[in-house]
């Protein structure tokens, strides 16, 4: 930063008006001069000044501060160990040196943004956000393209897609050609993600592509299998069905290499899921089993979507005792746990945990109250989500229950709509491309 800008970091920082720092100084119009850089400020002002602020007269030398910072900045990229990087945030937490310079400082600042998002307090990120706020024209065109893209996590782990989605975008179109490779592959893969997630097809696989090209070059195993993964499922999503078993073969394969269990049940599950889709239910049974292997028993919600994705293939398959055991497990956790609709959680899990129960009420033959879950609470929600294939589904057991119930005029409009939901499953015109 040059002289006028350091004086005015320091005086937002300590919060400070131009007319209280300015008094018995020079005037604040002389200030606003020297702080905006269209005058340099005399010896004796500026000494007066750096008095006031209690800051040293020019910028430190710190490149142990830049090492420090360096090196947090790394360990956020691809974090394996949210446990390691607790302990390194408390090693240089309040450290001298990652505040006697004014860069240093803000980039350390802006790594606490991501810092504070993947260990999952979000209060504290969206704090840090809005005291960043108001250091924007203080960043470098690489802080500042860092800073967008951090928001864009923070919007992103919020579930508001649509806004991560603009931020990191924005975020790429200001990227300096500092910004190195692997930083620039988690942007599009950021990017990727999120517009697959908003049903912007092309735009999350062109995307999720660029970024698997970088960490092929770079060799990030873990980011390798989730960009395939995420190309999978858009190129199901549009209908290139081969396309889409060939991404899902790479990520199986190389993640079975590595000791990475959450992501091992991820590639394992949307393996089982294709599977299930194309109606080779005993395979997707298959795959399953081998995701269950890689979740512990406390992590309810993946259990639970598990189960009932196994519990559809035995519905298929007619194993009605094996569904049934699956059902007895799967609703002895939430009665363990004492799960309701009204519990604290995230909408992701609302929707597992509303399908289980439609599952459950089907399976022991609670018509009214299979109905009414169904029709009310759980067709709504595969709605806004644009989940035709499981509208289908469900809408056909539906139908299936109302020729048992002798209502064929319900049944055959039921029957209607599943086959409509069916159809609606490839996607072949993508009018929300548009941003």
């Amino acid at each position: 930063m040059d002289t006028g800008m350091r004086i005015k970091y320091h005086r937002l920082k300590k919060k400070i008006s131009s007319e209280e720092l300015a008094a018995g100084i020079l005037s604040t119009r002389e200030l606003k001069k020297i702080e905006s850089g269209s005058k340099e400020p005399s010896l004796t002002d500026l000494e007066a000044l750096c008095k006031k602020l209690e800051i040293p007269l020019a910028p430190k030398e710190n490149p142990v501060g830049r090492v420090l910072v360096k090196n947090f900045k790394t360990s956020l990229l691809h974090p394996k160990n949210k446990a390691k990087i607790m302990e390194q945030y408390a090693d240089i937490y309040n450290h001298p040196l990652l505040q006697t310079n004014e860069d240093v400082e803000l980039e350390y600042n802006i790594q606490q943004i991501r810092y504070f998002i993947i260990t999952g307090d979000l209060d504290s990120a969206e704090e840090k956000i809005k005291e960043i706020e108001r250091y924007k024209e203080f960043m470098s065109q690489e802080q500042f393209y860092l800073f967008y893209k951090y928001i864009g996590n923070y919007h992103y782990i919020l579930n508001d897609f649509d806004q991560a989605l603009k931020t990191y975008l924005m975020a790429d179109k200001i990227a300096p050609p500092s910004v190195t490779a692997s930083e620039l592959g988690d942007l599009y893969y950021s990017i990727g993600l999120s517009a697959s997630i908003g049903l912007k097809i092309s735009m999350g696989k062109k995307y999720a592509e660029m970024a698997l090209k970088i960490y092929q070059q770079e060799f990030v195993p873990k980011r390798i299998v989730e960009c395939h993964l995420t190309i999978a499922i858009n190129e199901k999503k549009i209908g290139n069905f081969i396309k889409a078993k060939e991404h899902f073969k790479h990520a199986l394969t190389i993640g079975n290499k590595l000791d990475d269990e959450p992501l091992k049940f991820d590639t394992e599950y949307n393996y089982g899921n294709f599977y299930f889709q194309f109606q080779y239910f005993e395979l997707a049974v298959k795959h399953l089993e081998c995701a269950l292997q890689y979740k512990p028993y406390e992590y309810t919600s993946d259990i639970l979507l598990a189960y009932s994705l196994m519990i559809k293939c035995y519905i298929e398959l007619n194993e009605w005792e094996e569904a049934q055991n699956l059902l007895e497990k799967g609703y002895l956790i939430i009665k363990e746990k004492n799960l309701s609709l009204s519990s604290p959680s995230n909408d992701s899990f609302k929707e597992i945990y509303i399908e289980f129960m439609c599952l459950y009420y089907y399976l022991k033959d609670d018509f009214e109250k299979f109905e009414n879950h169904l029709l009310e609470t759980f067709i709504p929600l595969l709605e806004a989500h644009n989940k035709n294939f499981e509208i289908g589904f469900y809408l056909t057991l539906l139908g299936n229950t109302y020729i048992k119930q002798n209502k064929y005029l319900k049944a055959s409009i039921i029957f209607k709509k599943s086959n409509n939901a069916f159809k609606n499953t490839i996607l072949i015109k993508e009018e929300w491309e548009e941003i």
